[in-house]
């Protein structure tokens, strides 16, 4: 019996695996986000901050020789620049006419006056800032003043900026993603756990009840011999018992939500009928059964009789006792169909019917209402056998339940080989 937990524990695995990964990720992606936030609004500041001091800087040479030009009243060469570095700023005066002061050779022939002031040119791969202010005296513009600074020291700033942005941010989001997955494993540890406790319990619980059944059927064979046909009847249900026993175990210790019964062409019609059979007579529900005894489905046929019982006792407590139970095949599908004409449901308690522990009315008792596990029990079973199953309104009142099961006739599998 512990052997058969083996694949339910190896799935549970992936899916805890599977949230650390993704609490792993999410905590990446968030430092990801805010570093790429914060670091492309830094540099974009930081971008803009060395332009305009680049921009300040040529401005204030600029300026001061046009000062110094229009103090003196006259026109004269700006001083030498003897300092070799890129980040030294070149100036120029030109006259009115356009003629250089001092010696032409002094000026690189970018240094000229530009449409617009300050302008950004490339020389040479580089790129330059220049302005250009005239020089007033008196009211009179006596020459230009030309000032021009390379922008390659700003440029190799942000070039590291930006290297080191990279290395952060990959450091930052590679630390973050193991902390996410460190943190992810401690804060599952509990719940794992717990998941481990619910696997061993239903092993346990698979094993004791095997054995009360397996009594409750030696004692039913010992009844048989005294009245055969009450005999066979009580040994059906002990078997389906049984077998519901064990498939509802299964489901319990399937927590990865990956479980697959194995699925055999069964006739509904039959199915049908047992399981309307057992809610007559036990819970007085009146089942109409519109099933033509050739329309088969791929299913479980345990699994689906729990199903209808699970539906039929949801129409004795609040589908008015009443429900007509149809089938038809469709593109490899059989749609079975069960519908009532009691309170129905509102959109919004359809949209959560399916969820444990949902009742309609939760002032009702338990005793009066059930626990909320019918149609939850039923949509896991339903899909443990590859089908899907909903709810729709009964046209005139009421609920339907809609169950889509794999066409089981011999023409369905033969197009399906096709």
């Amino acid at each position: 019996m512990r052997e058969s937990g083996q694949p339910v524990r190896t799935g549970r695995t992936a899916m805890f695996r599977s949230f650390r990964l993704r609490m792993a990720l999410s905590h990446g992606g968030v430092l990801a986000l805010i570093v790429i936030a914060l670091g492309s609004s830094g540099y974009v500041l930081l971008g803009r901050s060395l332009d305009r001091a680049a921009t300040a800087s040529v401005l204030s040479a600029a300026q001061a020789e046009a000062n110094r030009i229009a103090e003196a009243g006259r026109v004269t060469a700006p001083p030498d620049n003897d300092v070799p570095s890129s980040s030294a700023v070149r100036v120029a005066v030109f006259l009115r006419d356009g003629s250089i002061v001092g010696e032409g050779g002094d000026a690189p022939s970018w240094l000229r006056a530009r449409p617009v002031s300050p302008a950004t040119i490339s020389v040479l791969g580089e790129k330059v800032r220049l302005v250009t202010v005239p020089a007033v005296s008196r009211g009179a513009v006596l020459a230009n003043v030309i000032a021009g600074k390379s922008l390659e020291p700003e440029n190799r700033l942000l070039e590291r900026v930006r290297l080191l942005l990279g290395i952060g941010f990959a450091v930052g989001v590679a630390g973050s993603m193991t902390a996410g997955w460190f943190l992810a494993g401690r804060a599952a540890r509990p719940v794992r756990r717990a998941y481990e406790a619910q696997a061993n319990f239903a092993a346990d619980a698979s094993h004791e009840l095997r054995t009360p059944l397996a009594f409750v059927r030696s004692g039913v064979e010992v009844l048989a011999e005294s009245d055969p046909k009450l005999g066979n009847d009580v040994l059906r249900e002990v078997r389906y018992l049984t077998s519901l026993t064990e498939r509802l175990l299964t489901i319990a210790r399937s927590d990865s939500g990956a479980l697959l019964l194995p699925t055999e062409p069964i006739h509904l019609a039959e199915a049908c009928r047992r399981s309307a059979g057992r809610s007559e007579q036990v819970l007085g529900v009146q089942v109409t059964t519109r099933v033509a005894d050739d329309t088969s489905a791929l299913a479980d046929p345990v699994a689906l009789e729990a199903v209808l019982d699970a539906l039929f006792e949801n129409v004795a407590r609040h589908g008015g006792g009443a429900t007509e139970v149809s089938a038809e095949r469709s593109a490899g599908t059989v749609m079975l169909t069960l519908a009532d004409h009691g309170r129905g449901m509102t959109k919004d308690e359809r949209a959560h019917a399916f969820e444990r522990f949902f009742r309609v009315d939760p002032a009702r008792s338990r005793e009066d209402g059930g626990a909320g596990l019918g149609l939850a029990l039923s949509k896991a079973l339903v899909e443990a056998q590859r089908g899907r199953i909903w709810l729709e309104d009964t046209p005139g009142g009421g609920l339907t339940v809609r169950i889509e099961l794999v066409d089981g006739s011999p023409d369905a599998d033969l197009q399906r080989r096709r």
